[in-house]
């Protein structure tokens, strides 16, 4: 009875709302709690310095070196450098030194992916129901890609959460045509475009999934009245893009402050081959471009970097190593070994039902074009096109559409039989015994398809795995271990610490080989943090190995 009376209860719209405000509550305290000791990462540092020059009225891009500059740091990164600005005006007291620590600047991020927890759920509930509802929700909270992306001040979670709003608000104008829609889809848009260059897409993807979900309507007008039908639609449509790229590139240049907006093209210095290429058409290059110059420029550095991989180090899959090039199939591969087993489950079956479900399909053209038409997109590109696969969080923009998605498959969960929910409980505490046991290094969590953790670096790395997350662990483990050896210059007896990511020769880009020694005859003992191997080699087995090979001459 207690139970009927809960679920009674949760079917009120409120409750729902308070129930749902709880799990978001726990998930922005759990982000708290395992950030708290988490050392700044690779990236992070220069994000907040962009932040701050944003917010300092200056958005040229950060010149790394002479005549180099950063690509991907965006706007939307102020976010996160706005304690640290609020801390500028206030007299010395212990809230001005709590806005200056990074958990401040974190978390920031954490309550903008609270935020996106909040956006799932509604828009599961919208279509699929209360039940399917709860569900995506716990798919998203309960993610460690998800919780560990969270915490840090990077765009990647900015990127998902961007999306997901553009594309929940072009559903809503889809099938509304209400003009409010309309404005709030436009605005989405133009948002996402100041947090990750690869939202310019979904302008394109949108008005195609639009003409898609239009298209029996517009079958049925051209019936009726002909070329006539035709030209109204066309010129609707032609009206959409022109307001919604009217939202963009006034959004963008707000963003960049209108920094040398309407600049010849022709007085650009491009880097990268398409954006030469256009340069070099005498009726497009005196054209006047309404972007801000660090907008373009920031994108052909991205197009160049990625194409050249002179940004980023060697790509690492399955114990192979790429200089400059990725791997077919990367994100497959890192999903399938990064994601909770339990919620692979859960969008399989999800993805199956909704296969073979006439039911359920026929609402494609209405409601699901709109989130998997982009995850089409980003899993053919990021898995085929794609070369600087340097982490899964690059891959993180799919995951909140994929957990609205997969809530379809508890449409009739009334319905479902005692074995059918007794198997989704089971799952549900499968997926959070999996979760919990990573606590509290979710940057390098991997599901049990990697069984042993110290062995995870023979399958990914980069910010898959060491991000530098871990320093302060290291730290006190060098403390209490005086005699270890970090990142010996060449083969020692004793205790050895290597980041994974020089283990597996992602780091230096130079010199991959450096420790092939260690990593070919050697087995880690255990680990720090998940990120740093830890081998405990003996005088014995040191003079074996120097006795076979040339490394120690």
């Amino acid at each position: 009875m207690m139970n009927i009376n809960f679920w009674n209860d949760v079917k009120n719209t409120k409750n729902q709302n308070l129930l749902v405000l709880a799990l978001i509550f726990f998930f922005v305290v759990f982000g708290i709690l395992s950030v708290k000791d988490k050392s700044i990462t690779t990236d992070e540092g220069s994000h907040l310095h962009y932040g701050m020059n944003i917010l300092n009225l200056d958005s040229d891009r950060l010149e790394v070196a002479p005549g180099i500059y950063d690509d991907s740091k965006m706007p939307i990164i102020a976010l996160n450098a706005l304690p640290a600005k609020i801390a500028e005006g206030l007299p010395g007291s212990i809230a001005k030194n709590l806005l200056n620590k990074l958990i401040a600047a974190r978390l920031v991020t954490i309550i903008f992916s609270a935020w996106i927890a909040w956006l799932v759920f509604q828009w599961s509930r919208s279509l699929y129901g209360v039940m399917p509802a709860f569900v995506s929700l716990a798919l998203y909270i309960l993610d460690p890609n998800i919780i560990a992306h969270s915490q840090l001040v990077t765009t990647d979670i900015y990127a998902a959460g961007t999306i997901l709003l553009a594309s929940y608000s072009f559903w809503k104008f889809a099938n509304t045509r209400q003009l409010s829609d309309g404005l709030l889809s436009a605005f989405a848009l133009g948002l996402s475009e100041i947090a990750k260059y690869a939202c310019i897409v979904l302008l394109p993807l949108f008005v195609f999934a639009l003409i898609l979900h239009d298209l029996p309507a517009y079958i049925s007008a051209y019936r009726e009245k002909g070329m006539q039908g035709l030209e109204h639609y066309l010129t609707q449509l032609a009206i959409y893009i022109v307001v919604g790229s009217a939202f963009i590139i006034a959004i963008i240049n707000f963003a960049f402050l209108f920094n040398h907006s309407f600049t010849p093209l022709d007085q650009y210095m491009f880097l990268s081959y398409p954006f030469k290429f256009i340069q070099s058409i005498k009726f497009i290059r005196d054209l006047r471009i309404p972007f801000p110059y660090p907008y373009l420029q920031g994108l052909d550095h991205v197009i160049y970097n990625e194409r050249t991989g002179a940004s980023f180090d060697n790509i690492y899959l399955l114990g192979q190593l790429n200089s400059g090039r990725g791997f077919a199939g990367y994100y497959f591969i890192a999903a399938g070994l990064k994601v909770p087993i339990a919620t692979q489950l859960v969008m399989i079956v999800a993805t199956v039902t909704y296969a073979v479900s006439k039911r359920l399909r026929k609402t494609f053209l209405k409601n699901e074009v709109f989130m998997l038409l982009p995850v089409l997109f980003y899993m053919i590109y990021f898995n085929f096109f794609y070369n600087a696969q340097i982490g899964i969080r690059y891959y993180l923009v799919i995951f909140p559409l994929l957990y609205v998605f997969s809530g379809c498959l508890f449409i009739n969960w009334a319905a479902f039989s005692v074995k059918q929910k007794m198997s989704t409980f089971a799952l549900a505490l499968y997926l959070i015994g999996s979760v919990a046991s990573y606590y509290p290094f979710y940057l390098s969590y991997f599901n049990e398809f990697v069984w042993d953790r110290k062995y995870a670096y023979k399958y990914l790395a980069d910010s898959n795995l060491d991000w530098m997350q871990g320093q302060y662990y290291l730290d006190n483990y060098m403390d209490t271990h005086p005699n270890a050896i970090l990142l010996p210059s060449k083969p020692r007896s004793g205790v050895i610490i290597v980041p994974a990511d020089f283990l597996v020769g992602v780091r230096p880009k130079t010199d991959p080989k450096l420790y092939k020694w260690l990593r070919d005859n050697f087995q880690p003992e255990g680990t720090i943090a998940y990120e740093y191997l830890i081998f405990d080699i003996s005088p014995q087995e040191l003079r074996q190995f120097c006795s076979r090979t040339p490394y120690c001459r």
